[in-house]
């Protein structure tokens, strides 16, 4: 499949589809291992950054899944229960991109309440090295945006509670959507993960569930103070215009 005969403006969008055609028509089987990042890359004439990503969009279906060490394996799982990607930031309006970025906060605070009940239980080396990875995607950019969402995901998995990991997995577009709208929030993003992780390592339910709702909540201050600054631009664009010029 030609990634010019997608309708899709985004690359990374164009591969993640040009990937599931593949699966579809039999190219990969489930249980397959996917070809390396630079083989990906060849293959799209694109960077690994983009495969990447696209390959993050994919997991978010619950197409494909990463092993640690071992590479992106197509998931055992019916083509049936996977959902297409959402640009919420794109689709929704204001009022409901902070809804959505509420409902997230709910989720999360949920997945890291859980996992810290039972933190006795869990293997937490994945969540550890998730948090790792965010610290090394720095403060801004896809990566970043990324690396906080794998985070949480982890988490949920963690946890092993497949309906909250699904539930995440469908709005993980809407996720990435919505963190890149919010996009001047890093430094408090990165310091309230890690409380989040800590709360979970020390088995403190209540302590994990407060830093994701402070993390949230300094979201959506982020969210109102953009689209407050956003409407006053309009504002003051709309003021200059109907305004007679001075002679």
């Amino acid at each position: 499949m030609a990634l010019s005969d997608l309708p899709h403006d985004k690359l990374y969008v164009q591969i993640a589809h040009a990937i599931r055609a593949m699966v579809e028509e039999g190219s990969f089987a489930p249980g397959d291992k996917l070809p390396t990042l630079a083989e990906l890359a060849a293959t799209f004439s694109c960077s690994r950054a983009t495969v990447r990503e696209a390959l993050s969009a994919l997991r978010g279906q619950g197409l494909v899944e990463f092993r640690h060490g071992d590479g992106t394996y197509i998931r055992t799982a019916s083509l049936e229960v996977w959902m297409e990607p959402l640009e919420a930031a794109v689709l929704l309006g204001n009022g409901q991109i902070r809804q959505l970025l509420e409902l997230m906060t709910a989720l999360l605070a949920g997945a890291a309440s859980l996992a810290a009940e039972h933190t006795s239980d869990l293997d937490l080396g994945p969540v550890r090295n998730a948090l790792f990875q965010l610290e090394c995607a720095g403060r801004t950019g896809e990566d970043s945006v990324a690396a906080e969402v794998a985070f949480f995901l982890c988490l949920a998995e963690t946890y092993n509670n497949q309906v909250l990991t699904n539930t995440l997995r469908v709005l993980q577009e809407a996720m990435r959507s919505t963190l890149r709208f919010a996009r001047e929030r890093r430094i408090t993003g990165l310091s309230t993960i890690r409380a989040v992780f800590d709360a979970v390592a020390a088995g403190d339910p209540a302590e994990a569930r407060d830093a994701v709702y402070a993390y949230g909540t300094h979201l959506l201050r982020q969210f109102d103070k953009e689209r407050g600054a956003g409407t006053q631009a309009h504002t003051d664009a709309d003021t200059q215009r109907k305004s007679p010029g001075l002679s």
